[in-house]
């Protein structure tokens, strides 16, 4: 009587599933597409991305390891990774590049709560002018409580270099405004980098989760075809309007959430919520300049 035929292991409950390579491979080319866009306009070619992807690997490799209870050897890094085995070792002695976790700065600190504060802010729930000086409401109490180790002066010079507000002078006073349409920094800018590295990175790992059954995580959008200019562009400042709502009323949970939650020892996670509109003529040799593409952040 011969052999069963050898059959793999089911996923046990609760245990993530991967969808197929050439799935993955085929979704990741649309995703990677805007992004080689931006590796080129920059003067980063395929040789020089493939080394900044070696450590990337390495790590996530190791951490896929990790959540499996698997010894994180050299070899085993290597054979999940397919990064060289001198390269892990390289690694391991701190020559490839680490990446470092960034807190908020004071500035985005002081922007998220100004937002949060009712007494600051107009019966609409917008951010309202503030005098620069005075022990109460104003700008320079907003400041010292935000942060004792930077001056007042120091963190309006910053917000000011930004583009976050400006200064008016009102029967001789000096009153500080802040930007209406929120902060979007300017285009090539250290801080319009960091920001699109950060988001972009938490939307892709919020649907990767989905996709490997670790949710469910809120990732959604809505989506329209055959619309004139004129459309996408109306519909353009509807989503910003939206944002915008939006934007405030989280803002606002998330600070009550941060002052009640202040000082726990389980107080160890973060968040990220944002929004994003993109229109573009369809066709595969439309040009990729999208209609009102750009977003608010702090």
């Amino acid at each position: 009587m011969g052999r069963s035929p050898l059959r793999p292991p089911e996923t046990a409950a609760g245990e993530t599933s991967a969808p197929p390579a050439q799935d993955v491979l085929r979704a990741l080319a649309q995703v990677l597409a805007p992004l080689v866009r931006l590796l080129l306009a920059s003067g980063i070619d395929y040789t020089r991305l493939s080394v900044e992807l070696k450590p990337l690997f390495i790590e996530q490799a190791r951490l896929e390891l990790l959540r499996h209870g698997q010894r994180q050897t050299d070899s085993a890094i290597s054979v999940l990774s397919g990064v060289h085995r001198k390269d892990v070792r390289a690694w391991r002695d701190g020559a490839l590049q680490q990446r470092a976790a960034h807190e908020a700065s004071a500035s985005s600190q002081l922007v998220a709560r100004w937002l949060a504060s009712e007494s600051l802010c107009d019966e609409h729930g917008r951010p309202r002018a503030l005098p620069r000086l005075g022990a109460q409401d104003s700008f320079e109490a907003l400041a010292r409580a935000v942060t004792q180790d930077v001056h007042p002066f120091t963190l309006l010079g910053e917000l000011l270099r930004l583009g976050l507000v400006h200064i008016e002078q009102r029967d001789g006073e000096d009153w500080v405004l802040p930007k209406a349409d929120g902060y979007v920094p300017a285009a090539g800018s250290r801080e319009l980098v960091e920001l699109f590295g950060s988001n972009v990175a938490d939307h892709a790992a919020t649907a990767v989760a989905n996709l490997l059954g670790e949710g469910p995580r809120v990732e959604q959008s809505v989506y329209a075809d055959g619309l004139s200019a004129q459309s996408a562009a109306r519909l353009g400042e509807l989503a910003r309007t939206l944002w915008t709502q939006a934007r405030r009323q989280m803002i606002r949970e998330a600070s009550r959430c941060f002052e009640a939650d202040r000082g726990r020892a389980d107080a160890t996670h973060r968040m990220r919520f944002g929004a994003y509109y993109w229109a573009q003529p369809q066709g595969p040799e439309a040009p990729a300049d999208g209609h009102d593409s750009r977003g608010d952040a702090t």
